[in-house]
């Protein structure tokens, strides 16, 4: 069974340049064609995550359908190629989610959440995004910033908006420090807040240390990021946790993540760096929001300074909504950053993504091994945190996500369930995710019950415990990382029980009548 051919038709698209400038100096802003106005409400809408590198390439139609009734039809041969592959990119492109876009409306989608595209290195296999080695530039293995903008045209020509996943914590890792501790130059050294560390030269294309940029290759762009004085250079973060979580000087918000190289916000030349590159790229794209990541490590000025920047230059082009949503898996700073209960100037964040245990209560209360009370509490209005959550207009809901850092082990909600009722209990959890307060968001898969949790990791080819993100991070399209441990067979069922039971709810949900009002609202649930 092949997947029927989707529409070839061309929406309006609006030409923008194709080279990306080499430095900020005189960046124009001005908006490339028409400007797509901000949703009023934002819980109206139905997000999908998705990892470009691993949705879609637009060639399923080259490639047999996954038949649930014969898994073992494409069960890869090598598994140890399988599992090299998952730390790889794989070949999904933004023109892929483009022709896509028929299946994503079909399931009730509304919004499109795009993890981040922009250029990564060429000599690091950065799949997923966040170590931007060009913050204006598109990375070419998903495609080009024409094919950017063609994608944010083709989703606002059918009401959708979109959100992009940006990085203003780190760079990737594109530097070395200096021999300051060992003698010679380090991809990474352990934290220390004083003195900073020396910037030991520059990572080249081909990953070696060099003096000087002397390539598009080498090094961070723009221009303005080859500063030494634009990173905080302190090094990795050992301790990720503090006494005070709201402490700004705290080692988690100071060093690096990983080998992924800290800015620093503090500096203002830095930060207002970092806000027109991302202001150039609403100007480019359109586009309609972006979501934070590692927002809990920024602290909160800095965090404050950038969203309320984006928001004030997004209303002024006319996008007056502009959403602003932080990656953050501790209650107390997401409460903080958002400011409900005080001045709205103190506001840092315009929504928060709700990762922290609500994805556990939610899945344990769709498969009954947890008492539902326990999710459905979190919506009551006898504390602060409770009552931000029930208005449904600042939190997104979420069950799977690209790291499900809220489990000790990386899972989706599908994982290890052997009950035959699985796709049905999956599309359930998602109808609550729909009928309770919160911006609802559908992680690529979870409409196909794809179940990628580290039981598929085998220690007698890779004895550490390393990368194991990959596993809740498959191919959808038929490359080599596919789901249920496949290759060369794509996973677009429109025909899927749990597609079918999600499209068909999140369809009453968008009724204009009170059915569908009331469905938004959020208030569908026991109380």
């Amino acid at each position: 069974m092949r997947e029927k051919a989707t529409s070839n038709a061309q929406p309006m698209s609006t030409p923008i340049e194709a080279l990306a400038p080499q430095t900020l100096d005189n960046l124009e802003l001005r908006p490339r064609g028409r400007v797509f106005p901000s949703p009023l409400l934002w819980r109206n809408h139905v997000f999908y995550q998705i990892l470009p590198d691993r949705f879609s390439d637009g060639k399923e139609a080259e490639r047999p359908l996954f038949d649930p009734a014969q898994p073992e039809q494409f069960r890869v041969r090598d598994k140890a190629a399988w599992m090299r592959a998952g730390l790889a990119f794989n070949g999904g492109t933004l023109r892929g989610i483009l022709r896509k876009l028929d299946y994503l409306e079909g399931l009730g989608v509304t919004g499109l959440w795009i993890n981040p595209p922009f250029k990564q290195r060429i000599d690091l296999a950065t799949y997923h995004g966040y170590a931007i080695q060009n913050f204006l530039d598109i990375d070419p293995r998903f495609g080009t910033r024409q094919d950017l903008r063609d994608l944010v045209d083709a989703a606002h020509d059918r009401g959708m908006v979109v959100v992009l996943d940006v990085v203003i914590d780190h760079t990737g890792n594109n530097w070395f420090y200096g021999p300051d501790l060992t003698g010679r130059v380090e991809e990474s050294l352990p934290y220390r807040y004083d003195p900073p560390y020396s910037l030991g030269g520059w990572r080249s294309g081909d990953g070696t240390c060099a003096p000087s940029i002397d390539d598009l290759e080498d090094g961070c762009w723009p221009r303005e990021f080859q500063r030494p004085e634009a990173y905080n250079r302190h090094g990795a973060i050992q301790n990720w946790n503090n006494p005070d979580p709201l402490d700004p000087n705290a080692e988690f918000r100071r060093g690096d993540f990983f080998d992924l190289k800290k800015l620093d916000g503090d500096d203002p030349r830095t930060l207002d760096d970092i806000i027109r590159c991302f202001q150039y790229w609403i100007a480019l794209t359109d586009c309609d929001g972006f979501r934070l990541d590692a927002a809990k490590h920024i602290p909160k000025d800095i965090c404050r300074r950038f969203s309320q920047s984006i928001c004030a230059y997004a209303t002024s082009i006319g996008k007056e909504n502009f959403m602003v949503v932080g990656e953050i898996t501790d209650n107390l700073i997401a409460l903080n950053y958002l400011s409900l209960f005080g001045s709205i100037f103190d506001r840092a964040l315009t929504a928060v993504l709700d990762i922290n245990q609500s994805p556990v209560q939610l899945a344990g209360a769709a498969k009954g091994t947890l008492d539902p009370r326990e999710f459905f509490k979190r919506f009551r209005l006898d504390s602060e945190l409770t009552r931000f959550v029930q208005t449904g207009r600042v939190h997104v809901s979420v069950l799977d996500d690209h790291d499900m850092s809220c489990k000790p082990r990386k899972e989706r909600f599908s994982a290890n369930n052997a009950t035959p009722h699985r796709d049905w209990q999956a599309a359930h959890a998602v109808a609550i995710q729909l009928l309770t307060p919160g911006i609802p968001c559908i992680y690529y898969g979870t409409e196909q019950a794809f179940d990628g949790n580290e039981g598929y990791h085998d220690y007698n080819i890779e004895p550490q415990r390393y990368g194991e993100d990959r596993y809740v991070r498959e191919d959808m399209f038929g490359g080599a990382f596919g789901a249920f441990a496949t290759s060369g067979c794509h996973f677009f069922n429109p025909d899927h029980p749990t597609y079918l039971r999600i499209a068909a709810i999140a369809h009453l949900r968008r009724r204009e009548d009170g059915i569908g009002r009331t469905m938004r609202s959020g208030l569908c649930y026991p109380r």
